[in-house]
């Protein structure tokens, strides 16, 4: 989906879900623009090669989104070869 595909529309960001490979605990979180709004996603614990694509699910509500995958431990790596973020648009604009 291309950038100008939701011009101005809220959206409403439902899940995330990617094909990880690593160590330790990677953790998520959605961002609006300039980190005026932050949401916490539950936490994926990575293991060697799976046939399990973990989801984390979402309730995040914005214009824009980005995503943070992170990891606080020393060690700990993370490899990501597929990312998929389930976006709805649920309003055309803010009111007013």
């Amino acid at each position: 989906m291309s950038k100008s595909s939701f011009s101005g529309e809220i959206l409403h960001f439902n899940a995330v879900r990617m094909r990880v490979t690593g160590s330790g605990n990677l953790q998520l979180s959605l961002h609006s623009l300039d980190d005026v709004k932050v949401s916490q996603l539950n936490n994926i614990v990575m293991a060697s090669p799976t046939n399990i694509e973990p989801t984390a699910l979402a309730n995040y509500i914005d214009q824009r989104g980005q995503l943070e995958l992170k990891t606080t431990e020393l060690g700990e790596t993370f490899v990501v070869s597929r990312i998929t973020i389930y976006i709805r648009p649920i309003f055309s604009s803010y009111p007013g």
